[in-house]
């Protein structure tokens, strides 16, 4: 008895040994030991200094701006606009609004600190008042997590995305709402709380600093818990995503496994590629890598989005993908971290189960409505570029001119997606802005038609004359490089010989074989590229 009583005493920390053990084992079987651990400490470093610090910047900077529409009534207008959409929509009471306004502008707990006083509370009947859990959690990181989505240069989506939330929302807060009321019926008519005469004599304290201090006040406590929050995600970012990317990318450029930074075994694209039937229905996920982020939304958006640089930097992403991941990752945004204190905060644990479901649902909702808006929206205004996974991070097919617009000096735009040089310049090299324009004018020159012998443009210049002089020609350099190795590519495929050391009858074949032309003194200056500005351009 003795015996097995000490077994069972050591029982989970074995069984959390083999665990342990087996994961790293397998990946360490997979990619080498010194070669897996190497990884994991570049990785972890690598998203502290260029994912984590750029969260925390933004966190400062949206936190600021909170404080500052909480200081001087804005949220108190917003709280005034939104009111009347509460009780039809999320059946609220109006002033539940503050509660989406305020996690919106910060996190999901910012309604626990709502709840706690008790003006506030009265409002509610008991359902109402625990469902608060679901519905804040609902616009929790709201702001950052569209303010990121922009600055990968997506405008539109993200929007999209924040509509797939609202409706998940609505989902979520009134499925909560029923099981609350299955379980508990005497809930809907109990108030949430009841203001003693003290509580009714408190009084708002007068402010009495000058604007110049509210100002500098509220400026620098909403950047101090900007600070907070960004040192909160720091455990989820570089563990979390650490650990998924090592399960979705695999060797680098080369083939092998060296130790460097974003490397893995490949785990999930392989095991939801099994049935990515059902997540390219449902969100339009055509690599199965994408699945890691709603799996990393469950414990932590922050870490999150710490994904999506790689999978930019990959090419898995489109439109469609920042849309449904704006909407998963606002509705879900740790849900399953934060449901549990925030019932504990309420005094309802033991409903935690129940929320955790009706959330599920809800962020799948809001995930599917996200995806078949963004289909709307693509049908009504135009598909954009779509970028393929698969071995080739560039991969794109379309039948109209490739179009890129100027960012930055080591920076253009092709379709919907921003490309940045990561490899010094060198034209030849993965990575750099010329290999990139390579890869699009291949995959695209068997869809393109040349009609009258009339070739189409290999590049519209959109916005050249906004930058310098000298980054415009640098620019211009990489999209001829590009060409050049496009041209090199046809060339050794129909000859067997680079373009420079075909005869000129070679040469003549060559050029006639492609469908693009490339004229770099021809420098277009509109607000988008289509096919009726490309015939314009051929006139």
């Amino acid at each position: 008895m003795k015996k097995d009583n000490r077994f069972k005493k050591y029982q989970a920390g074995l069984f959390c040994l083999l665990i342990v053990i087996a994961i790293f084992g397998s990946v360490g079987y997979v990619m080498g030991l010194p070669n897996m651990l190497n990884t994991i400490m570049k990785t972890a470093h690598d998203l502290l200094l260029n994912t984590v610090f750029y969260l925390m910047a933004i966190c400062v900077i949206t936190g600021a701006l909170g404080a500052i529409f909480v200081e001087f009534g804005v949220v108190k207008l917003l709280e005034r606009m939104l009111r009347p959409l509460m009780r039809p929509l999320f059946n609220l009471p109006g002033v539940a609004s503050l509660g989406a306004v305020m996690t919106f502008l910060s996190d999901n707990p910012a309604i626990i600190s709502l709840t706690k006083d008790k003006r506030f509370s009265t409002y509610f009947k008991k359902y109402q008042f625990i469902s608060l859990t679901n519905f804040g959690t609902a616009f929790g990181m709201g702001l950052l997590v569209i303010v990121f989505m922009i600055s990968q240069g997506f405008f539109v989506e993200p929007f999209i995305g924040f509509f797939g939330a609202f409706v998940g929302c609505i989902v979520y807060t009134r499925l909560m709402q029923r099981f609350i009321l299955k379980s508990h019926p005497s809930f809907k008519d109990e108030p949430a709380a009841e203001l003693s005469e003290a509580d009714m004599q408190e009084q708002d304290a007068v402010k009495e600093s000058s604007m110049f201090t509210r100002i500098l006040n509220a400026l620098l406590d909403g950047g101090k818990s900007g600070v907070d929050v960004g040192i909160s995600i720091i455990p989820g970012v570089l563990i979390i995503s650490t650990f998924v990317m090592i399960l979705t990318f695999t060797t680098g450029g080369n083939g092998v496994y060296d130790g460097a930074a974003y490397e893995g075994v490949g785990f999930l694209p392989w095991f939801f590629g099994k049935i990515n039937f059902i997540f390219e229905w449902l969100f339009g996920f055509e690599e199965p890598a994408l699945m890691a982020f709603p799996i990393t939304a469950l414990g932590a958006v922050g870490a999150a989005l710490g994904l999506i640089p790689g999978f930019i930097q990959e090419g898995w992403v489109d439109g469609n993908a920042i849309a449904v991941f704006t909407a998963i990752g606002m509705c879900w945004s740790g849900y399953l971290s934060t449901h549990t204190a925030m019932l504990d905060a309420l005094g309802y644990r033991k409903l935690t189960s129940k929320a955790i479901l009706a959330h599920t649902v809800g962020g799948l909702v809001a995930a599917m409505v996200a995806h078949w808006t963004f289909v709307l929206y693509s049908l009504v205004f135009g598909t954009p570029v779509t970028f393929q996974g698969g071995a080739d991070r560039y991969s794109t097919v379309s039948n109209a001119p490739v179009v890129i617009e100027f960012v930055s000096d080591n920076q253009v735009k092709v379709g919907d997606r921003i490309f940045t040089d990561e490899a010094g310049h060198t034209p030849d090299a993965e990575g750099s802005l010329a290999h990139v324009i390579e890869v699009i004018l291949f995959n695209n020159h068997e869809t393109v038609t040349v009609e009258d012998g009339v070739k189409v443009d290999a590049a519209g210049f959109i916005a050249a004359e906004k930058l310098p002089e000298s980054t415009r020609e640098s620019l211009m350099n990489e999209v001829q490089a590009g060409f050049d190795m496009y041209c090199d590519r046809i060339a050794m495929q129909m000859y067997g010989k680079p373009l420079g050391e075909l005869s000129d009858e070679e040469r003549t074949a060559v050029m006639d074989a492609i469908p693009f032309r490339f004229d770099r003194q021809e420098v277009v200056d509109v607000e988008l590229v289509s096919e009726e500005g490309a015939e314009m351009e051929e006139e």
